[in-house]
């Protein structure tokens, strides 16, 4: 059956052939469901080039290929796919239906994974551009005010100077020092160093305590919790925390937070 379809496409048939064709495929519905694929499959590929048309064809995968293909990504994967295969068929006597289907293969696992991998980097890309663009470290709180701790000092300068990992160092000999939960202040830059060094669950854990803090710097967690569930691509749970922020009396970073939502729906 496969030949006579490849014959009936390729237009090899005579007009008795094709009439005795066409009866059995009309007598044959799996033969006919066979026939239609073929077509489909055909209209959007072939030896030569690929035709996209305007009908639409009525198996939605090959209906997928075919909205793939019109894009921008789908013209690259295109021509990606006909260099390879001009190489790879130069001496081969597959016949043209067979060869078709090999790439609908080929095609199915670069539109499914290729998709995916591609959709993932674009929104790693887009949501790591994001958590560069807003983390605003320069709202901090100063440290260093009049008859400060040395170590306080320390802190604000070895940040701001982007030694982290020397100003979380600091942070640490000082909850030691005073065997006791750190203020909100203190906890701010914690959490800022803890995210710069990529260490994100450390960050979070942070700033919850600083939303469990009785103080005015404790709503200004959801803001940094944002920040952190946007850097590890937890977009519901960054949504929440924007949310919760412009809910709360605070205006701390309200306008950003409805740019960011905005940005993330």
């Amino acid at each position: 059956m496969e030949q006579e379809i490849e014959k009936y496409l390729n237009g090899e048939m005579t007009k008795e052939e094709t009439i005795v064709f066409l009866k059995k495929i009309d007598r044959n519905p799996d033969a006919k469901e066979a026939l239609t694929l073929y077509q489909e499959m055909n209209t959007i590929y072939d030896s030569e080039n690929w035709n996209l048309t305007d009908k639409k064809p009525s198996y939605k995968k090959v209906r997928e290929y075919e909205e793939f293909f019109k894009g921008d990504k789908g013209g690259s994967v295109k021509d990606a796919i006909g260099k390879a295969e001009q190489s790879y068929f130069e001496e081969s006597q597959t016949s043209k239906m067979k060869r078709i289907f090999v790439y609908a293969g080929g095609i199915a696992a670069i539109f499914i994974a290729g998709l995916f991998l591609l959709g993932q980097f674009n929104k790693d890309v887009d949501n790591s551009q994001l958590y560069a663009e807003y983390k605003d470290w320069n709202v901090l709180p100063s440290l260093t005010q009049r008859d400060s701790a040395t170590e306080l000092v320390n802190i604000e300068k070895l940040f701001k100077s982007k030694k982290y990992d020397e100003s979380l160092i600091l942070i640490e000999k000082l909850t030691l020092k005073n065997n006791q939960e750190l203020n909100s202040q203190i906890l701010l830059y914690l959490g800022a160093n803890q995210l710069e060094l990529n260490m994100n669950e450390d960050a979070i854990e942070s700033f919850t305590k600083l939303l469990n803090n009785d103080s005015l710097d404790s709503s200004k967690a959801h803001w940094y919790l944002g920040l952190c569930f946007l850097k590890i691509n937890e977009l519901e749970k960054a949504k929440n925390e924007f949310k919760l922020l412009i809910d709360n009396g605070l205006n701390f970073k309200k306008l950003e937070a409805k740019e960011l939502l905005e940005q993330l729906d």
